[in-house]
């Protein structure tokens, strides 16, 4: 069947549908704001265990992300009950035996914290439903860009392991970046790091056992059909073969100023900006 377009029914057909998309998209959000939106900060903290063969005897003496002095994921502070489970126990503890005292870097004054886990028999893994992971995760609508959590210059100012030997990272500075809403650094990564942790367990010579944690926090906006992001992060992960006994150095990555950030000077950012302040 041929559809003559010049007739007035099929005209207000096509202009009916055209209308109709074009609602659809404005209110999904498909005709895109060139002006920055939606902002949000989110944190991802997770503690885990593996082994694919049970352990016995375990004592484990784990870093904890430290902010200011206290034990802190994000905005999340970490208590024992947070990490609590059957036929575990565990404590929070500042100086485990045999720590040597260059095992931390100085962050305004604060002291590295353990988490210590103790059990007669411990056999984490999922597949026979005994796993040991600990997350925790959150996302915070933001009405201001000045709302950001920090990821620049995390060091005294974000959550952060402080168990790290030889830790020395490079300072970042502004780089060249040709989009004008945007302020590019030169991204900050230690690769690996090394952390120590106390790992005290008996075991097959056979077993195979990972242990690692992470805290990642993450800014987003949107901008043009596009999700802007920058983030921090710092990690540290082990893996062992056989039983062991006593301190350990674990590889992890430290990475800070990584992505995408405002130049809030430009034009779009100063009318998000005046947007927020007249709220």
């Amino acid at each position: 069947m041929n559809l003559n377009i010049r007739h007035p029914a099929v005209w207000l057909l096509l202009c009916t549908i055209l209308f109709m998309l074009a609602h659809f998209m404005l209110s999904n959000g498909f005709i895109y704001d060139t002006d920055p939106h939606e902002f949000s900060s989110n944190e991802h903290y997770q503690v885990m265990i593996h082994s694919t063969e049970p352990l016995t005897n375990v004592t484990l003496y784990l870093p904890l992300p430290i902010k200011k002095g206290s034990p802190v994921a994000g905005s999340f502070s970490l208590t024992e009950e947070f990490f609590a489970r059957e036929n575990i126990s565990v404590a929070f503890v500042r100086a485990p035996p045999g720590m040597d005292p260059n095992w931390t870097i100085s962050v305004n004054g604060s002291q590295p914290l353990y988490l210590k886990l103790t059990a007669d028999r411990l056999y984490p893994n999922k597949t026979y439903g005994t796993e040991f992971l600990l997350i925790h995760e959150k996302r915070t609508p933001l009405d201001s860009p000045l709302a950001f959590q920090e990821t620049v210059y995390p060091i005294g100012n974000q959550s952060m392991f402080l168990q790290k030997v030889h830790f020395s990272p490079e300072a970042t500075e502004i780089i060249p970046y040709k989009d004008p809403d945007i302020t590019k650094y030169r991204e900050v990564d230690v690769v690996p790091q090394h952390l120590m942790i106390y790992i005290d367990y008996s075991s097959s010579p056979s077993a195979v056992v990972n242990i690692g944690s992470h805290i990642i926090i993450e800014n987003s906006w949107k901008q043009s059909w596009r999700t802007k992001e920058n983030r921090y992060g710092d990690s540290y992960s082990w893996f062992h073969t056989g039983e062991v006994h006593g301190w350990q150095e674990s590889g992890g990555i430290y990475s800070a100023a990584g992505g995408y950030y405002p130049n809030l000077t430009s034009p779009a950012w100063q009318k998000v900006l005046a947007r927020s302040i007249s709220k």
